[in-house]
C-alpha cells in the first residue's frame, strides 16, 4: 500500500511533527513493511500573505506527487500554512481517499490555545466576533480577521474532501467529530526516544523540554522554582528549548539573581536521552490546551514522572494510572508545592516512576505502527 504523507514541512525542518513523521518512514523502510510512504513537504517555511489562503505552486507540487507516486491513501498532517488544502479536490477525481491527523486544536479554534481572555477552556467555538475579539491569544483585529477567515475558507474542504481522521487523544476526537462529522479513530502518540544505551541515574537536577513561547508556561516555572529554592536551595533547574521569548527568560533569571538555572538551547536525541536520564523529574507546565504531550511519554520512558498542568491532553491517562501530579495551569503556588511533594517524598515519587515505566511500556511504535496500518486497511476496505 502506498501512502502519500502531506506536511507543510520536510524533515530537515524538524519539529515535532516531523520528528514522527521521520521515524515513521524510516521504522516503515527498515522492517521491509508493505506500508510505502512518500512524503511532501517544503523547506522554506516563508509564504506571502495571499499563499496562506491559497498556495498554487504547493498545490501543483502535491498533483505532479499524485501522478508520479500513484498513492493508494492520502494521509495529511499538519497543513494549512505552506500547503493549503485545495489539491484535495484533485484526489478525490482519482478516487484517493484521504486521512486527516489532527495533531491540534487548529481546526477548532484558529487561534489554537483554546482559552479566552477569562482563562476559561472553550468548549463551543461558533461565533467569529466572540473568537476574535475574547479568545487567546490576541494579537490585533485585522490579524485575528484574517487568520479566522483563512481557517473557516479551508475547513470547507475538509468537510468535503476528507474521509477519515486520527487524533492523539480522546479529548480532541470528540471536538473534530463534533466539528466536522467524520468517522475517525483516537490514535495515541508512540515513545520516539527510549533508554536503550543509556545508564539511568537517580537524578541531579529538574528538567523542561520544549519551546520557549509564552503559552508553554516557562515563565511561570521560573517563578515557582523562584520559590522552591527557598526551600531547597541546591536544587537545579535545566531548561532545554528555543523560542520567542528566550531572551526575556534568561532576562527573568538574571535580574531576579535566580541561581542553578541553565538554558541549555536545543539538543539532539542522544544529548535528550541522557538529560532525561539524569533528571529528577520533569515539568510540563503548559499555558495552552495541548492535544497531547510527548515530553511526558519521553519521560516516562526513562522512568521519569511528571508534574503538568491540567491543559494537557495526556492529563487523564496521568491520573488513571497514577504516574505523576497536576497542577492548575498559571498557579505558581500550586506548581511550587508540586515540585515541593516530589522533593521530600521519596516513595511518592518512586511510585510514579514504577507506574510511569508501566504505563509507557504499552505506547511502543511497533504496536502503534501496526494500529496505524489497521487504520489504513480499514479505510481502503470501507472505500473501496
Amino acid at each position: 500500500m502506498k501512502v502519500l504523507i502531506v506536511n507543510n514541512f520536510l524533515k530537515n525542518t524538524l519539529g515535532g511533527v516531523e520528528n514522527y513523521l521521520e521515524t515513521l518512514c524510516s521504522y516503515a523502510k527498515k522492517n521491509n513493511s508493505e506500508l510505502i510512504f512518500k512524503w511532501y513537504g517544503v523547506e522554506n517555511p516563508k509564504t506571502s500573505w495571499y499563499q496562506k489562503f491559497y498556495n498554487a505552486k504547493t498545490t501543483a507540487e502535491i498533483i505532479a506527487e499524485i501522478d508520479a507516486f500513484q498513492p493508494d491513501i492520502i494521509h495529511c498532517y499538519s497543513i494549512g500554512a505552506t500547503v493549503t488544502p485545495h489539491f484535495m479536490n484533485y484526489a478525490k477525481k482519482k478516487n484517493i481517499p484521504i486521512i486527516h491527523s489532527f495533531r491540534d486544536y487548529f481546526y477548532i479554534c484558529p487561534k489554537n490555545y483554546m482559552l479566552d481572555t477569562d482563562g476559561k477552556v472553550i468548549v463551543e467555538h461558533n461565533h467569529y466576533l466572540e473568537c476574535v475579539l475574547h479568545h487567546l491569544p490576541k494579537k490585533n483585529f485585522v490579524y485575528d480577521s484574517l487568520l479566522y477567515w483563512k481557517q473557516n475558507y479551508h475547513k470547507k474542504f475538509i468537510r468535503k474532501y476528507v474521509d477519515y481522521f486520527i487524533t492523539p487523544s480522546e479529548r480532541l476526537s470528540e471536538m473534530i467529530t463534533d466539528e466536522f462529522r467524520k468517522p475517525g479513530d483516537t490514535l495515541p502518540n508512540p515513545v520516539l526516544i527510549n533508554a536503550e544505551n543509556v545508564e539511568i541515574i537517580e537524578g541531579e537536577y529538574l528538567l523542561y523540554v520544549g519551546r520557549l513561547d509564552p503559552e508553554k508556561g516557562v515563565l511561570t516555572l521560573l517563578k515557582a522554582f523562584q520559590k522552591v529554592l527557598e526551600n531547597f536551595p541546591d536544587e537545579k533547574l535545566i531548561i532545554v528549548g528555543s523560542g520567542s521569548i528566550q531572551h526575556w527568560l534568561e532576562l527573568y533569571v538574571t535580574e531576579n539573581k535566580l541561581p542553578n538555572v541553565l538554558f541549555l538551547g536545543v539538543k539532539n536525541k542522544s544529548n535528550l536521552k541522557e538529560l532525561y536520564a539524569r533528571a529528577k523529574f520533569t515539568i510540563v507546565p503548559s499555558e495552552f490546551l495541548e492535544s497531547y504531550g510527548n515530553v511526558i511519554l519521553e519521560s516516562f520512558a526513562f522512568k521519569k514522572t511528571v508534574v503538568i498542568s491540567d491543559l494537557l491532553g495526556i492529563k487523564n491517562e496521568v491520573i488513571a494510572h497514577n504516574c505523576g501530579l497536576v497542577f492548575p495551569y498559571g498557579n505558581i503556588e500550586e506548581l511550587q508545592e508540586a515540585i515541593e511533594n516530589l522533593l521530600t517524598d521519596r516513595a511518592l515519587r518512586k511510585r510514579y516512576e514504577t507506574n510511569a515505566a508501566q504505563y509507557v511500556s504499552e505506547l511502543t511504535f511497533e504496536k502503534h505502527f501496526i494500529q496505524l496500518k489497521d487504520i489504513y486497511s480499514k479505510v481502503m476496505n470501507k472505500f473501496f
